[in-house]
């Protein structure tokens, strides 16, 4: 047989048999310990030992290679995988080299004779322990080092370059060394703490600050950003996400840090979130006025298992409520959410499938509840789905606001919240202009003694069918990324933070305000669409499809001619100027109900619809100077 062709088995038998390979490492380890026992005779008698204990070398020899390879069976050293080796390595082999020793000096003892010379001095057992516990250390480390190498390179390799130099980069760059079946290579560190600057990490240098990241990453071929610092704030992220985006780079993102979740190593990364690209810092609520106004009573939400609906839920239990009713139209996700809430919360979550624009339904569900506090979240959202649809979007939008709002009258609700949104400022389209009728609604509602108010704001990122998890999906297919158009802009917020301030200006109402949120400044839409291309690693490109009917480029939180008031919360403010309606308002509503009830004829309702929802803006609020 070819000598190549038997190096080869011998080689491939020794990859697939543990007991090869047990075998292999005590010979190493044997020769090591043989090493260390000429090595202590050397060094205890400088080169000259006498005969006297020349005599017993071999048999000295012979006794430590049995001693040393039997502590290190004993101690486990052969079931462990060398590319794993580290500290609990490390610390078990002390403990077998120490027991060898001991064991050792024992023998010695015990066979030396009772008068006369040991048969090994104590000098040559102990410098025997020391070099073996090097030489055996070594042998360890060198052999984890080779099995990492030999893997990686025999497989290829992800460049991977590492923000953050702390504890949680190191984390990772031990986790990715334990695993090299992953194929990822180590490139380096980043990190703004000038004290670590050239410092290495388990042979990982810290190449330099994170503002040097396109820089490293054209240098070094990068071909995968790890952000591991948990501790950064929403700003400083969105900038060192910036930085990755700029680098054109695959990012994934380490977990900020919380009380019940630790991070652990690779398992713990996750793709970059919109949630990370807007850099929101988090909203400060007033939990013990909010409270005040949730706890004991009974609360109900309508659209309760929707986006907004079912946070809504989520916060408004934590208040303590007597119970909370969870109004909804759709019996799946309406018994999904009533099974969360129920987890949680024992015994305060109560279910009815009630449709809002079912005026005798919603009317008897108030009747038996008796809620004290109503959050109206029910609604179509979906703009150019009512565009074709106008009718349906009155019913839901318009109708089934005055039904509840009936329902709230007749019932004496202490407080009603109507959620809704920027495209209600000068509509463009069917679903804003049955918003903004809806707020009308609800104002008049409020001038005839139902303490009412409303809440607008703009996109929620993660809400269904909402432009993010479009984004995703179509990213996870591969692409392309569809965008409307080059200049559209909208606002951002999440949904948690949407439904926290809500609560927050249900909280601070007494009734007949429009409150909105601060939304921060809009986002383009295609900037949106390639950082999360770039940031995903998807090779794909963006399109653009065109404008959707009654879709606008830009939308507005409040009407030019209007103003602003500051509240007690900073990302609360409230609307200085109210529409104003005529005399002929609630004719053209009845007419509005009637055509939308009796059929579907665009031609007569969409007139009538934007008529009723340009009202101007009238009467400035008490404290307000614009306008008067």
């Amino acid at each position: 047989m070819p000598q190549g062709d038997w190096l080869l088995k011998a080689k491939q038998w020794v990859h697939r048999s543990r007991r090869a390979q047990i075998l292999l490492m005590m010979i190493a380890d044997a020769a090591v310990v043989v090493t260390a026992v000429v090595l202590a005779y050397f060094a205890r008698f400088e080169g000259s030992v006498p005969e006297v204990f020349g005599r017993y070398l071999w048999a000295y020899m012979a006794v430590a290679v049995v001693v040393f390879l039997g502590m290190l069976w004993v101690n486990g050293l052969y079931h462990m995988v060398l590319r794993h080796v580290g500290i609990h390595a490390m610390t078990r082999l002390t403990w077998a080299v120490g027991l060898a020793i001991v064991v050792l000096f024992a023998l010695d003892v015990a066979l030396s004779p009772i008068e006369g010379t040991r048969l090994v001095p104590f000098g040559v057992v102990f410098i025997t322990g020391v070099i073996a516990f090097v030489g055996l250390g070594a042998l360890r480390s060198v052999g984890r080092l080779w099995v990492v190498i030999n893997q990686a390179g025999s497989r290829g390799g992800t460049r991977v370059l590492i923000v953050g130099a702390g504890d949680a980069g190191s984390l990772l760059l031990r986790d990715i060394e334990n695993q090299p079946d992953l194929g990822m290579h180590v490139v380096g560190f980043l990190d703004d703490d000038p004290a670590k600057r050239g410092m290495t990490i388990r042979a990982a240098r810290i190449l330099g600050p994170t503002s040097a990241l396109e820089e490293v990453v054209a240098e070094y071929g990068v071909d995968e950003i790890f952000v591991a610092i948990p501790s950064l704030s929403p700003v400083r992220k969105r900038e060192v996400l910036d930085l990755c985006t700029s680098a054109g780079v695959k990012t994934r993102i380490i977990p900020g840090l919380t009380a019940d979740a630790q991070f652990t190593g690779l398992a713990d990364l996750r793709q970059v979130s919109v949630d990370d690209l807007l850099g929101r810092e988090p909203v400060e609520i007033d939990v013990e006025l909010i409270s005040s106004t949730l706890t004991g009573k009974v609360v109900a939400v309508t659209g309760a298992a929707g986006s907004i609906g079912s946070e809504l839920c989520r916060q408004i239990v934590k208040m303590r409520p007597e119970r909370l009713l969870l109004i909804e139209i759709d019996e799946s996700r309406l018994y999904e959410m009533y099974l969360e809430i129920e987890a949680a919360h024992p015994g305060v979550a109560h279910m009815r499938l009630c449709d809002v624009r079912d005026e005798r339904k919603v009317d008897r569900v108030f009747a038996e509840a008796s809620p004290d506090v109503v959050f109206h979240a029910a609604a179509y959202k979906h703009v150019p789905l009512m565009e074709a649809e106008p009718a349906e979007a009155v019913r839901a939008n318009v109708i089934g606001t005055m039904n509840v709002l009936k329902a709230c009258a007749h019932h004496e609700v202490e407080h009603f919240v109507l959620i809704s949104t920027d495209k209600a400022v000068e509509p463009r389209n069917v679903m804003g202009a049955t918003k903004a009728v809806a707020e009308r609604v609800m104002l008049e509602a409020a001038r005839n003694g139902v303490s009412a108010t409303a809440v607008r704001f703009g996109n929620v990122l993660g809400s269904r069918g909402s432009v993010v998890p479009i984004f995703e999906e179509q990213l996870r297919r591969g692409g392309p990324v569809r965008v409307t158009h080059p200049e559209v802009t909208r606002y951002f917020m999440t949904i948690p933070e949407a439904a926290r301030l809500v609560l927050q200006a249900q909280a601070m109402s007494e009734g007949g305000d429009i409150f909105v949120l601060e939304m921060g400044e809009p986002i383009k839409i295609v900037e949106l669409a390639r950082r999360m291309i770039v940031l995903s690693g998807v090779s794909t490109t963006v399109e653009f499809t065109g404008l959707r009917p009654g879709e606008k480029l830009h939308e507005i939180l409040v009407h030019p001619d209007g103003d602003l008031l500051p509240t007690e919360c900073p990302a609360v403010v409230r609307l200085s100027c109210l529409p104003r309606v005529n005399g002929e308002f609630s004719s053209r509503i009845a007419m509005l109900v009637r055509e939308a009830r009796i059929g579907d004829d665009a031609g007569l309702l969409v007139p009538l619809l934007c008529e009723l929802a340009a009202a101007s803006i009238g009467e400035p609020v008490e404290g307000c100077e614009v306008g008067e």
